[in-house]
C-alpha cells in the first residue's frame, strides 16, 4: 500500500484508484454510521475522494493514509448530516402543522422502525466507534487520533456501546 501512496502522491490516478478500492467498503460502513440514505453516503464518499485526491501530496506520513481519509470522510458526513437535518426540521414543522394526532402516531411508529436494529439505537459517536473498531479494524489509539479523543475515552465508549448492544439484544429479542 505504501508504494501506491507514493505513486498517488506523484499524480498516478490508477494508484489512487487502487488505494480507494482497497478501503472502499470501510468508507461505506463508516459513512453508513452517520448517514442513512445511500445517495448521501455516495455523495460523502465521492466528495472525500475528490478532496483527498487533490490534497494527497500534503499527506506527511504515508502510514496514516487510512486514518487521514477516514477523518476527511467523517467531516464530510457531518456536513451532509447537518445540512440534511436543517432541511428535515423545516419539513417536519410543515408536516406536523398539517397532521392530526393519529397521523403523527403512525408517522412516529414508522420512523422508529427505520433504525438499524443493533447499532441504530446507539448515538452517533457510539455507532462510529463501533464501526471503526470492528468493521475497519482500527485500534483504539487510531480511533482516538481520528476523533481527537483520549484513548481511554474511546475504550470506555467502546465498552459502553457493546454493553448497550448486548442489553438491547438480550436473548435475541430487542428490549428497551
Amino acid at each position: 500500500m505504501e508504494e501506491l501512496i507514493i505513486k498517488a502522491k506523484n499524480g498516478d490516478r490508477d494508484a489512487y484508484t487502487e488505494l480507494i478500492h482497497f478501503i472502499q467498503s470501510d468508507l461505506y460502513r463508516i459513512a453508513k454510521t452517520r448517514l442513512s440514505d445511500d445517495n448521501d453516503i455516495s455523495d460523502a464518499i465521492q466528495e472525500t475522494m475528490i478532496k483527498t485526491y487533490k490534497k494527497i501530496k500534503r499527506l506527511r506520513d504515508n502510514s496514516k493514509f487510512k486514518s487521514w481519509i477516514i477523518k476527511i470522510l467523517i467531516n464530510e458526513c457531518n456536513f451532509i448530516y447537518k445540512k440534511k437535518k436543517k432541511q428535515e426540521n423545516i419539513f417536519e414543522k410543515i408536516k406536523s402543522s398539517s397532521m392530526d394526532y393519529d397521523d403523527k402516531c403512525m408517522y412516529d411508529m414508522e420512523s422508529k422502525m427505520d433504525f438499524d436494529l443493533l447499532i441504530g439505537r446507539l448515538d452517533y459517536e457510539e455507532r462510529l466507534i463501533i464501526t471503526l473498531y470492528y468493521n475497519s479494524g482500527l485500534s483504539c489509539s487510531e480511533i482516538a487520533s481520528i476523533l481527537s479523543m483520549n484513548v481511554n475515552t474511546v475504550k470506555s465508549k467502546l465498552t459502553r456501546s457493546k454493553n448497550k448492544i448486548l442489553k438491547y439484544n438480550k436473548g435475541g429479542v430487542l428490549h428497551e
